[in-house]
């Protein structure tokens, strides 16, 4: 779908926000370079992740979502690591 578009076309983002029941997209059609994960509210207010980790293997992304009987999904670790440069 690809992450945002300027003209009003589905996106990662309007996904997020228009739906109940999902907590994380990894997207990829627009290879967008993100640092950290965007947090949008869906429709229910609940939190939604939405990730891209650009292209070509210049960056890696890593996200750590632990469950637990009777919790929300928490996401512990979310960032990108750009690859062969200290940070």
């Amino acid at each position: 779908m690809g992450y945002k578009y300027q003209e009003n076309k589905i996106s990662d983002i309007l996904l997020a926000q228009n739906t109940s029941y999902i907590d994380l997209i990894i997207g990829g059609h627009t290879h967008t370079f993100m640092k950290e994960p965007d947090r949008y509210k869906n429709k229910k207010g609940m939190p939604v992740l939405v990730n891209q980790a650009g292209w070509a293997g210049i960056q890696l992304g890593r996200i750590d979502v632990f469950f637990e009987k009777n919790k929300k999904g928490t996401c512990v670790t979310c960032k990108n690591l750009f690859v062969g440069q200290s940070q």
